[in-house]
C-alpha cells in the first residue's frame, strides 16, 4: 500500500530536512511553463510552480542546484544550497537569511503542490 502523504507531513520533513528542501525547489522549477522558468517571473496564474514573490529566487536557487546557466543549460556541476560559494552569489535572494533558509520558506509556502507531487 503506497504511504499518502499529508501537508502537515511534508511541511514537517521540508523543516527539518535541508535535501528534501532542495528537492522541492527543483520540483517547483519543473512544474514552471517553459517561459516562466527561462526567464525567473511567475507570468501565469495556474497554481504550478513558483508564485511571483518567489519565481527569481526559486528559479535562480533551481538552477545553481541543476548547475544551469541562465539559459536553463547545464553547463557546470549541480551544486548544494549549502555550498560555501552559495551565498555570496545567491544571497542577495535571501533577503538577509542563509540562502538554505529561504529555499525552506519559499517550498513550505508551496508544500501544497508538493502534496500533490508525493502522492501523484
Amino acid at each position: 500500500m503506497n504511504k499518502v502523504w499529508t501537508r502537515d507531513e511534508i511541511n514537517e520533513l521540508l523543516v527539518r530536512n535541508d535535501i528534501a528542501v532542495m528537492r522541492g525547489i527543483v520540483r517547483l522549477f519543473e512544474m514552471q511553463t517553459e517561459d516562466e522558468s527561462r526567464v525567473g517571473v511567475a507570468k501565469h496564474k495556474n497554481n504550478r510552480g513558483f508564485g511571483a514573490a518567489d519565481a527569481k529566487a526559486g528559479t535562480r536557487m533551481a538552477r545553481w542546484l541543476l548547475g544551469m546557466n541562465d539559459r536553463n543549460e547545464v553547463r557546470y556541476p549541480p551544486k548544494d544550497l549549502r555550498h560555501p560559494l552559495c551565498q555570496k552569489i545567491l544571497g542577495r535572494y535571501a533577503h538577509g537569511d542563509q540562502v538554505i533558509d529561504r529555499a525552506r520558506k519559499i517550498v513550505l509556502k508551496h508544500s501544497a503542490q508538493l502534496v500533490e507531487i508525493a502522492n501523484g
